[in-house]
């Protein structure tokens, strides 16, 4: 399932899954989704599904109308959090090198 999640742009699938459960912090619709992470429905729908399957996405019917929203879970607030502190790592360790350079 994750080879089907590689797309052909300039972002990896671990970036794309951040920006998702980033947008769903407060539960989003589909639609939302997609425009704010900027995906196809296709593509959308596939990235929904697997995190669902897996635990990072919670699926909530609204019970007022028949739309689906998408919230993050504990399991994907975890993932958010250490995809942060990576991130974060890998642009500090940037910043160091250069100015380790210029010395």
């Amino acid at each position: 399932m994750v080879k089907k999640l590689v797309g052909r742009g300039n972002r990896g699938y671990l970036e794309i899954i951040h920006a998702i459960l980033s947008v769903c912090t407060e539960g989003a619709l589909k639609t939302h989704v997609m425009f704010k992470c900027n995906l196809n429905s296709k593509q959308v729908q596939q990235y929904l599904a697997y995190l669902v399957d897996n635990g990072l996405l919670l699926k909530e019917r609204k019970v007022q109308s028949s739309k689906t929203s998408y919230r993050t879970s504990e399991r994907g607030r975890r993932y958010v959090r250490a995809y942060n502190e990576v991130v974060e790592m890998l642009v500090g360790r940037k910043e160091t090198s250069r100015t380790s350079s210029i010395l």
